[in-house]
Formats: structure tokens, sequence, C-alpha cells
């Protein structure tokens, strides 16, 4: 399992639709390693739907999405190899 090293709260409500909660997610990713992972939080499904497909299309690996309750946590890291 990867080391999470950063941690990214979108849970208050911030839009998602504006640069600045993707700039920060984008910004926590910058520079990790090999067996090191971000950890987003979110709430609500369009949020989630956001992150992983953005993750994804930028080249990053979607490690876990775990739901509690009404908020969701994402676990996010390098891909391995090359990205299908």
């Amino acid at each position: 399992m990867a080391q999470i090293v950063r941690t990214v709260d979108l849970r208050a409500g911030i839009e998602l639709c504006t640069d600045s909660p993707i700039g920060r997610v984008q910004q926590a990713l910058t520079g990790l390693g090999p067996g090191e992972a971000v950890e987003v939080w979110v709430k609500g499904y369009a949020d989630e739907f956001t992150v992983t497909a953005w993750a994804r299309r930028n080249g990053y690996t979607v490690l876990e999405v775990l739901h509690e309750q009404e908020e969701t946590r994402i676990v996010l890291g390098v891909a391995s190899g090359p990205t299908p």
C-alpha cells in the first residue's frame, strides 16, 4: 500500500468548476514518488467523479475510493507503467 504523504480537503463546499480545487490536487501530486500517495476528501458523487476523472486523464492512478456516509476519500498515486 502506498504511503499517504499529503491530504487535500475539498469538503468545504468549494466549487470544483473553478481551477482552484483541481489546482490544489494537482499541486499536491507534484513531485510524488513511487510508493507515495495523496489523500483527497470530497463530498458528493459529482466531486468524486471530477477528481477521479481528472486524475486518470492526467496519468495518475486512483488507488482507492472509500465512501464514508456523505464524504468520499480518494487516494491518488503515480502510474507505475504506461496508461492504457
